[in-house]
Formats: structure tokens, sequence, C-alpha cells
């Protein structure tokens, strides 16, 4: 298996808002594996973090209207 991650399945429950939206329920069991599945506790993503909180702080900031805008 040697660095191999395993994939842990997850069950969500998919609801449908509007033409441009869903919505998807997790249980508070499964959050920590969906957020690990979405990378919110790769190292990256938390030294980007970071980072952002640093610029914040030092007042380095720009207004969003959307996070497409970053893209």
């Amino acid at each position: 298996i040697g660095g191999e991650k395993m994939q842990k399945t997850l069950s969500a429950d998919l609801t449908r808002v509007s033409k441009d939206k869903v919505k998807f329920e997790i249980t508070k069991n499964n959050y920590e594996a969906f957020c690990n599945a979405v990378g919110l506790y790769n190292e990256e993503f938390l030294e980007a973090l970071k980072r952002s909180e640093a610029d914040h702080k030092a007042g380095r900031i720009t207004k969003r209207k959307s996070l497409i805008e970053i893209t």
C-alpha cells in the first residue's frame, strides 16, 4: 500500500435548489472525511489560509463580490 491514500465513500443528500444551484447535506460524522476529500486539510491550502490571514491583518485586502472574480 506504500503511500497510497485510502478513499472513504461519502454519502450525501443532494437537492436541486434552482437550475444553477444544488444543495447537499452530509452528517456531522462525515464532515471531517468531506473536508479531507475536498482538500481543506491539504498542507498548501492551510498555508494559503495563513498567508491570507497575515495579509488581512496587514491591511492588504481586496473586496470581491464573488469568488469567480479570482479565477
